[in-house]
Order: structure tokens, then C-alpha cells, then sequence
């Protein structure tokens, strides 16, 4: 049999010699996984604005990032820009300040940095929750692999990530942030408080398996400003509101609606 202290000797040396993991690996995976999924969107919106003085109409052009959901080509977006009331929200105006009526005209799904683009409609708007979904016409027979999402519980302390795509002078290259849950509310409804680098509005937040574990949103207090303390809005930066992780299990009934609207809609 053979010395118990040759096998002494070789144990250290093999766990020396094995290469450590790439730390970077990891997020790699994810973004890979993901990146097939996120999606640029040409959008252009009319907007008019009625006063007792004078009437205006312009027309504005902006991109979005949005998360293509299923094989049918439903799209998760930020919807702050797409509705009056949404808009409203995002800025804080009473419906009797001003009467401003905000039509989207078109949009345009870009995959990648590929150069075709795919004609979509807007299917359904959650102005509370700032989020929209959109419908891909014609996918043209174009393959899309679902996001899975994931009721999994988060705590704080855990780390998640987001994925977006950088502008078309940039080739619309895929990138990854990074953040960690820091606090975890039950008003105005349930949701997470996070710190980092996650702050594109309408997308996807994921766990380190690439399983989609809810979106990014506004949500407000609800509170009159002299119940606010200056803590509050030196860190971020409002009165009344901030951005928090909304749960997947809050989100899917909200696709699932959409995923019906989208059905019927030709």
C-alpha cells in the first residue's frame, strides 16, 4: 500500500496546479444568455399641448431599450414616454396643469446591430408603473428563445444584473451593470430598493442563472413634502419618488394580460 504521506504530498500539489475560475465567467454567461433578447426600439410620438393662450403640436423621435418576452415577439419597454399619463407621472404634472395628449405614430424593433427593422405595435401601458408592452407584427419567421423568469425570493445583500445595448455609434454593443438589493418595502406594494449601477427603467433585472427575477420601475411614496427628510433626497435626488426592483410575480400577470391583447390584435 502506498505511504499515506506520498498522498500528503500530492493533494496540495494538485489543488495548486488546478487553474483557478475566471471570476469573469459568470457575468460572460449571463450577458450572452441574455443579450439576443435586448433590443433597441426607434420610436416616434406625437405630442400636443393645449393652453388657454396657444396650441402646439410637435412631433419627437427616441430610442428605447426593450426585452423581447416570448416567440411572439411581445417586447417589454419603458413606457414613460409613450403615454399622456405616463408622462405625467414621470414628471410629476397634475392632469389640470396643463392638457397635453401624447400619440405614439411608430416603432421600430432593432435585433443586435443588425440593419433591418421590424414594424411593432403598441399593445398595452401601465402608466402607475411607467412600463409598456409592444407587439412585433412580423417576425418573419425569426426565432426568439423566451427570458425565463424566476419567483425566486430575494433578500438583501443579493447581487443581479441588467443587460442593455449601447447606441448604433457604438454598434449596438451589448453591456451588463450591476447592483444589490439594499432594502426590501411592502408600500406602496412590495418591491426592492437596489444600489449600483441598474437603472434602465422598463428592463428586466436577472439572477446570476440568467432567470429574469422582476423589472426596474418608478414608484412613489405617496407622502406631502414635509413628511419627506432631506436624506431621502439627497440620495435620490426626488421628493417623491425612486426607482425599485418590482418582483417577477407582481409582472406576470401584467404580460400575461398583454400576451392575451397581443393575440388578438392582427
Amino acid at each position: 500500500m502506498r505511504p499515506l504521506w506520498i498522498l500528503g504530498v500530492c493533494l496540495p500539489l494538485i489543488a495548486w496546479t488546478q487553474a483557478p475560475a475566471d471570476p469573469s465567467a459568470a457575468y460572460k454567461q449571463v450577458l450572452e444568455k441574455i443579450q439576443p433578447n435586448i433590443v433597441t426600439v426607434r420610436v416616434v410620438i406625437k405630442i400636443e399641448v393645449k393652453s388657454e393662450e396657444e396650441n402646439e403640436t410637435n412631433e419627437s423621435k427616441f430610442t428605447l431599450q426593450g426585452a423581447v418576452l416570448n416567440s411572439e415577439g411581445l417586447v417589454l419597454v419603458s413606457g414613460a414616454l409613450l403615454s399622456s399619463d405616463s408622462f405625467k407621472q414621470l414628471i410629476g404634472l397634475e392632469d389640470d396643469e396643463v392638457n397635453l395628449t401624447i400619440s405614439p405614430q411608430s416603432f421600430k424593433v432593432i435585433f443586435g446591430s443588425e440593419t433591418k427593422e421590424y414594424d411593432a405595435q403598441l399593445i398595452a401601458t401601465d402608466s402607475q408603473l411607467g412600463i409598456a408592452f409592444l407587439k412585433i407584427t412580423n417576425l418573419e419567421g425569426r426565432r426568439i428563445t423566451p427570458i425565463a423568469f424566476s419567483n425566486e425570493e430575494l433578500s438583501v445583500g443579493k447581487e443581479l444584473i441588467t443587460v442593455s445595448r449601447l447606441p448604433k455609434g457604438f454598434d449596438y454593443a451589448p453591456y451588463f451593470s450591476t447592483g444589490r438589493v439594499i432594502s426590501e418595502v411592502s408600500k406602496p406594494r412590495k418591491a426592492y430598493l437596489m444600489e449600483g449601477n441598474i437603472s434602465e427603467l422598463g428592463l428586466p433585472v436577472y439572477n446570476m442563472k440568467g432567470e429574469a427575477v422582476g423589472v426596474l420601475v418608478l414608484l412613489r411614496h405617496g407622502l406631502k413634502d414635509e413628511d419627506v427628510d432631506f436624506g431621502f433626497r439627497a440620495n435620490f435626488g426626488s421628493d417623491d419618488r425612486a426607482a425599485f426592483l418590482l418582483p417577477a410575480s407582481a409582472l406576470r400577470p401584467l404580460i400575461e394580460q398583454a400576451m392575451q391583447r397581443a393575440a388578438s390584435v392582427q
